[in-house]
């Protein structure tokens, strides 16, 4: 199954520095927070940008400048 992914956001864990999360906006215009470290596993998916980036602030979550697109 192909997702097409427009563009995709590295989000830092600001407590400690370690562990990073991937944000991702698929075709169908959903949201994706995936793990990277675990085998690109879909953690959660949301409707709205504004509503994945509330829930990666949250759990204190910070945005590594820049966004990589792929169209």
């Amino acid at each position: 199954m192909t997702l097409n992914v427009r563009w995709v956001e590295a989000w830092i864990d600001s407590a400690s520095g370690e562990y990073v999360l991937l944000l991702r906006e698929i075709a169908d215009g959903k949201f994706q927070i995936v793990d990277p470290q675990k085998n690109m596993q879909i953690v959660t998916t949301f409707a709205s940008y504004d509503d994945a980036i509330h829930w990666l602030n949250e759990d204190e979550y910070d945005l590594i400048e820049g966004r990589y697109c792929f169209e």
